[in-house]
């Protein structure tokens, strides 16, 4: 009777299936076969141990060195396997006023003496429920390596890649290193950001335009009717507009997403892609807060990309009379001359929380520790965009 050959290639696969290594698990769900080597990438990737080869004709040693050689790529595949959905073309549209999704419960126990530690680190301990076809936070960070997207090269001026993330990754909280968590939420916040902001100063430099044509088409005043329209702007007040129609900067805009949802892992993030606690009293959507009161009906919007979030936020900002003071603050920049700066601007944001002077205070002290305010100067790479899941 003949000795049963041994079979490395089996030996991965048991491995791999042994860790439940989702990656593997995927490739397998779809009939893909997989070769050692992508195996034993994978492995590694997971950190997991590569099996005894009891093959002699294959080398080890040449087998691992390959592996460490194409870990990035590795990375690159994962991330790129995982459902790359193009942006929706509908964007939700919500004109609620935003408020901290924090309850007075919540916060009563938050200590401003020491915001280093309560606040500027603060992460969820959410459970995130989306399955592995949503990538992975360590996926996406090799991405980045891949792209060469380097958050201390845009700090000294480089341009942003337009990458695009429909919804933040899972396994925020699972990354070890809290510095790794921030920069992967401000990776995948700053370019949208600039995005929206991009969008808005094509409309500022539209709408001043029209406001000195005498012979207006009508494709022309039908754009601008919208526009007024969108603003909550009457009269076809210009001046009024344009003090509506500005850009929110980088700085202000990721230390609200920041805290709003704990850099990336509170519910409301993961499962509405919700980044800055907009509230809705529709019946119909939107997702309860576990610790509402009982006689609150409010939910937390719930958005179908990251984008419509970011996209809604601002509205909020530019419309809500809530916040006049920081466009009036904002235009007064302009007028001067000056950067827009998202420090000054959060002092006119004591009724987006109820927590009022503490939320303005937090916010200040998360820009200041993440040294937000470089990204203010940033600007988006003009090439094709990226659209990611």
């Amino acid at each position: 009777m003949s000795k049963k050959k041994y079979n490395y290639l089996d030996h991965l696969i048991l491995t791999a299936k042994k860790f439940e290594i989702e990656e593997y698990l995927y490739y397998e769900q779809k009939g893909r076969k997989l070769t050692p080597k992508q195996i034993e990438l994978i492995l590694l990737r997971n950190n997991v141990r590569i099996p005894e080869d009891e093959t002699p004709r294959i080398s080890k040693e040449q087998i691992r060195k390959d592996a460490y050689s194409n870990l990035l790529q590795a990375g690159s595949l994962v991330a790129t396997i995982f459902a790359f959905v193009l942006l929706p073309g509908l964007i939700k549209k919500n004109t609620e006023l935003v408020k901290s999704t924090y309850s007075q419960k919540e916060v009563a126990s938050l200590k401003i003496e020491d915001p280093e530690k309560v606040q500027s680190d603060r992460f969820f301990e959410e459970k995130d429920t989306r399955g592995f076809n949503t990538p992975h936070a360590r996926s996406v960070l090799a991405l980045f390596d891949e792209l060469k997207y380097d958050l201390s090269e845009i700090r000294n001026g480089k341009p942003v890649k337009p990458v695009f993330f429909t919804q933040l990754p899972r396994g925020i909280n699972e990354l070890n290193s809290i510095k790794n968590r921030k920069k992967i939420f401000i990776q995948i916040v700053l370019p949208l950001v600039l995005s929206e902001n991009e969008k808005i100063i094509i409309e500022r430099k539209k709408i001043l335009f029209l406001s000195k044509s005498r012979n207006m088409s009508k494709a022309d005043q039908l754009w601008l009717d919208k526009k007024f329209k969108y603003y909550n702007v009457k009269n076809r007040n210009f001046e009024l507009l344009l003090i509506k129609a500005d850009i929110i900067p980088p700085s202000l805009a990721i230390a609200q997403a920041a805290y709003e949802s704990g850099w990336g892992t509170s519910r409301f993030a993961l499962e509405g892609n919700s980044l800055f606690g907009q509230r809705t009293w529709s019946a119909k959507s939107g997702i309860v807060p576990l610790e509402r009161g009982q006689d609150q009906t409010f939910k937390v919007t719930r958005f179908d990309i990251i984008r419509a979030s970011v996209k809604a936020y601002k509205k909020n900002l530019n419309t809500h009379k809530s916040y006049e003071n920081l466009r009036i603050e904002r235009q007064k920049m302009r007028k001067e001359g000056q950067r827009i700066s998202g420090v000054k601007l959060s002092k006119h944001l004591d009724k987006y929380s109820e927590i009022k002077d503490k939320y303005v205070f937090y916010l200040q002290k998360i820009i200041e520790q993440n040294s937000l305010t470089d990204f203010d100067k940033s600007i988006l790479l003009p090439t094709k965009n990226i659209n990611l899941a």
